[in-house]
């Protein structure tokens, strides 16, 4: 550690002082040997003695008695010796001693002078020692001045001893500076007014790359040098993106005003490297769909917004028609992959300036700015076409298929009507099978609120007597007796009379209203088998289920609730299904364990849809329905009563009994007959009825 100028001054004055006042002391002590004649004198010297001793074991500081000793030296040596001279200089050299020790000079240097004081007084009263009348002035005057020199010294001292705390807590400072400065994780740049850098640390040598001896310019978004810059980069902080390494840089400038000399910048240089790359994530992951890469919806209404407030824009709206399928007998992995590869096909076939997006689920979408409705159109044929192309990720080709809703911006189009409109005609697409692009008319908007409001109607029609059940007949070929009914609904519509089943139940699928609706019917079916029971007629009663009612978590309990409330017998129950349940596993575990409760299971429309012989052996059958389709065409080729006896032949072999649908004619009963088909319904036999109207049917048995 090194000691100040400052300090060692003071060190060789306290040396000084010290001499003065050991040659007091020592002089004193001599003096009353030599020339006082009291015997008390020799008291006093061992005072002398005992206060040289402690100055000579405590150099920096002694007790208060020591200065109370040093108060009785100097009234006793007033008193013993005849002249003044030599008792000042001892208490010339007490009093610097104590002034330049820094002590407080009132209460430390008191003792020695109120002695000095209190020895004057004695010898006055007592006429002794050294203070006649004629030598009081010698006396006091110089007490006088010993006080005021001690007093000038002791605050020379003060003066002093603060110039040098403060000097060391200036280096202190330039220390503690130092090491804040080259220990930050900051960097730390002065620069000039130039923008020449003088005072920085190794941090920001390394955020700024700078490998030389010198220190270059502190960078800015703007150019080299921040000073140099007229944007404003020198009072408001800046990122500078670093050439050459992967860094991001945040630059904090802040002026420092100087007393001398002019002002100057401190720079503050933070890395943000690592929070601009999770910046840069995050809004990737906002504007991106995370499982297929394209833009995402919220991002794509942004880019909508900009695309209309510049002009025109066209937009498509796609649905897969085939990802439900997918996804549902292959599991949601590998309908993952499905919508990965149908994004990627339509992100190919997009044109430059255009903006693939995924919407959600299975539908996707694509922007184009300032395009026309042929644009927009050729690129929805080029998407179908792309998505055409045979898909063989699951181990066999499939052809993807979708619907595409086009729409085109007027002027003063907002966001969500384009989006309206597109989805609107993609909805239309869909209605009419798939795999197809419509372009949006404004009576497509008129089309869409009006099966809005069929879907109010419907909903509100269930639960309620606009629900009507008609019975068609199911006849015993061999007897011609009526053995069942088939329960066909209608919707008593109000203002629009009574509508067939195919005019709301593909709307009730669709809303997921088919759910309520089947149990209504499956419940006032079962109440009415019953009734006839009660009026001596046995006779069955089959209802249709979908596969989607069929597949639904409530069916089962639903249909308990039915047959418990009704106590209809189960065998007095048949449920039929069409051949697409055997595309839904969980509508083929629900049938299987309806089977099980005694429920009989028929299957409609046999040859016409996902006929497979390893599905009817596999999940066996009570009923078989041979669709109307082949019983029309009986009379017109030899092909087709081949096949209807085939499949006659293979229900028989798998223990289940058919019933022919739609038959008409007298001759198509006796050929059904004839070829062993158990059981017949049509128009022949009767048409559906309500139950009401049965009494006037013609007689069955």
């Amino acid at each position: 550690m090194t000691t100040s100028v400052g300090d060692r001054g003071l060190r060789r004055i306290r040396t000084l002082v010290d001499v003065v006042a050991w040659v007091g002391g020592v002089g004193l002590a001599t003096t009353l040997v030599l020339e006082a004649d009291h015997p008390a004198r020799f008291a006093v010297v061992a005072l002398v003695a005992v206060v040289l001793g402690s100055w000579w074991l405590k150099p920096r500081g002694d007790s208060r008695w020591v200065a109370a000793l040093e108060g009785v030296i100097a009234a006793s040596a007033l008193l013993l010796l005849p002249a003044p001279q030599v008792v000042i200089g001892f208490l010339f050299g007490v009093t610097t001693k104590r002034a330049l020790r820094g002590e407080r000079l009132v209460v430390e240097a008191a003792f020695a002078l109120v002695g000095y004081l209190a020895g004057v007084i004695a010898s006055l009263v007592l006429g002794t020692g050294a203070a006649p009348h004629d030598t009081l002035p010698t006396m006091l005057l110089p007490l006088a001045g010993l006080v005021l020199e001690s007093a000038a010294l002791h605050q020379v001292v003060r003066v002093a001893r603060r110039a040098e705390l403060a000097h060391l807590r200036a280096e202190d400072a330039r220390a503690t500076t130092a090491a804040v400065l080259h220990s930050s994780p900051v960097g730390l740049v002065l620069v000039d007014g130039d923008g020449t850098p003088g005072l920085h640390n190794e941090r920001a040598r390394d955020l700024l790359g700078w490998d030389g001896v010198a220190a270059p310019a502190v960078p800015c978004p703007h150019g080299p040098n921040i000073a140099a810059c007229d944007r404003g980069c020198r009072d408001q902080p800046v990122e500078v993106r670093l050439p050459g390494v992967e860094r991001v840089v945040a630059l904090h400038p802040a002026r420092v005003e100087q007393a001398m000399g002019p002002d100057r910048t401190l720079i503050a240089a933070v890395d943000i490297s690592v929070r601009r790359r999770l910046e840069d994530q995050l809004r990737h992951r906002t504007e991106r769909d995370e499982l297929t890469g394209l833009v995402g919806r919220a991002h794509l209404l942004h880019l909508l917004d900009r695309a209309l407030a510049d002009g025109d824009a066209g937009l498509l709206v796609l649905d897969l028609d085939q990802f439900k399928e997918v996804n549902d007998t292959e599991g949601h992995h590998a309908g993952d992959r499905y919508l990965v590869a149908a994004a990627h096909r339509i992100r190919d076939a997009v044109e430059p300036g255009a903006v693939a997006a995924r919407l959600g689920g299975d539908e996707f979408a694509v922007l184009v700015p300032g395009g026309t409705e042929r644009e927009c159109l050729r690129l929805a044929a080029a998407a179908l076409a792309a998505l055409r192309e045979p898909w063989s990720d699951l181990g066999y080709d499939l052809v993807m298929r979708a619907s595409i809703g086009v729409a085109v911006s007027a002027p003063d189009t907002a966001t969500d009507e384009l989006l309206h409109d597109a989805d609107t005609a993609m909805y239309v697409a869909k209605r009419e099978g798939g795999g197809r692009a419509r372009l949006f008319r404004r009576e497509m908007a008129e089309e869409l609120l009006a099966r809005q409001r069929d879907k109010r109607d419907l909903r509100a029609a269930i639960g309620t007597e606009q629900l009507v059940l008609h019975y068609q007949p199911i006849v015993d070929l061999t007897s011609s007796a009526v053995s069942g009914a088939e329960a066909l609904v209608r919707w008593q519509r109000p203002g629009r009379g009574l509508l067939p089943p195919q005019e709301f139940i593909g709307l009730a699928e669709e809303t997921g209203l088919i759910v309520p609706l089947g149990a209504q019917v499956l419940t006032a079916a079962c109440a009415q088998a019953v009734r006839w029971r009660g009026e001596g007629r046995s006779l069955d009663v089959t209802v249709n289920v979908s596969t989607r009612q069929l597949s639904a978590p409530g069916f089962l309990p639903s249909l308990g609730r039915a047959l418990e409330a009704t106590a209809l017998p189960p065998d007095g129950l048949t449920i039929e299904v069409t051949e697409s349940v055997w595309a839904d596993e969980a509508a083929m575990r629900a049938l299987m364990a309806v089977r099980e409760t005694g429920v009989r299971v028929a299957l409609d429309d046999f040859g016409t849809g996902y006929s497979s012989l390893s599905y009817l052996h596999r999940y066996p059958f009570d009923v078989v329905k041979i669709d109307k389709s082949f019983t029309r065409a009986l009379g017109d080729t030899g092909r087709t009563a081949g096949v209807v006896r085939c499949i006659i032949d293979l229900a028989e072999v798998l223990g289940a009994v058919t019933v022919a649908e739609g038959i008409e004619t007298r001759e198509q009963a006796d050929w059904l007959r004839r070829a062993g088909c158990g059981y017949a319904q049509g128009f022949l036999f009767g048409r559906p009825e309500p139950a009401k109207g049965w009494d006037s049917l013609p007689s069955r048995n």
